[in-house]
């Protein structure tokens, strides 16, 4: 495997020093920050907002909801120590590591999450779920009723980018309805042959 396919590859789930090094691309590369600042955009946090987010990473999003965020209640699940660390070093600089909780650990940490949040969103997370709509049921679990499911995907390096992004949000649409989410919308955020797009889904206020 050659040095490329090998950082490629941790992006999955980083590990290591290869791990490590895929972490500080992801906060380093131009379109992952606008990806990340554009996705957190589309929320319009409020001060007392509560934000959960599967697969923080380096803690890019995180870092601007603490921005916004006082009131309320911000949790980072990753399931990559080596994110989790570099999360957590990253929002201490900002002098928000108190603010923000990061969880290691994978979506199955949601089946018994004692609390509900008003945003559940993740980055370029969803390719690497093969039950989306499993995925779907357990981020539902963790909101409350009304609350919004924000799920962004862009596609990575070689892959042909308008035909798999335009593939992947139709499978996340099917996903989301399937979980009985409902007022699916659509926002490109970062446009191109390799376009971001996030897609938006409410959760049913009973």
């Amino acid at each position: 495997m050659s040095l490329k396919s090998g950082i490629v590859a941790q992006f999955r789930q980083p590990s290591g020093g290869l791990g490590a090094l895929a972490g500080r691309i992801m906060a380093a590369r131009p379109s992952n920050k606008l990806r990340n600042e554009k996705t957190v955009d589309l929320m319009q946090l409020q001060p007392d907002s509560r934000v959960l987010e599967i697969g923080c990473g380096p803690g890019l999003s995180l870092s601007k909801c603490a921005g916004i965020i006082t009131t309320g209640r911000m949790v980072g699940l990753d399931h990559s120590d080596v994110m989790i660390r570099q999360a957590r070093n990253r929002l201490r600089k900002l002098g928000s590591g108190e603010k923000v909780e990061l969880v290691a650990g994978g979506m199955d940490r949601l089946s018994d999450w004692p609390e509900t949040f008003d945003f559940v969103f993740s980055l370029n997370v969803i390719q690497f779920q093969q039950d989306k709509t499993g995925f779907f049921c357990a981020v539902a679990k963790a909101l409350a009723p009304g609350g919004s499911c924000l799920t962004t995907y862009q596609p990575r390096l070689d892959a042909d980018g308008t035909s798999s992004s335009r593939d992947m949000i139709d499978a996340i649409i099917e996903a989301l309805g399937a979980s009985g989410f409902a007022g699916m919308g659509t926002t490109e955020i970062i446009s191109g042959p390799t376009p971001a797009i996030c897609v938006r889904g409410n959760k049913a206020i009973m």
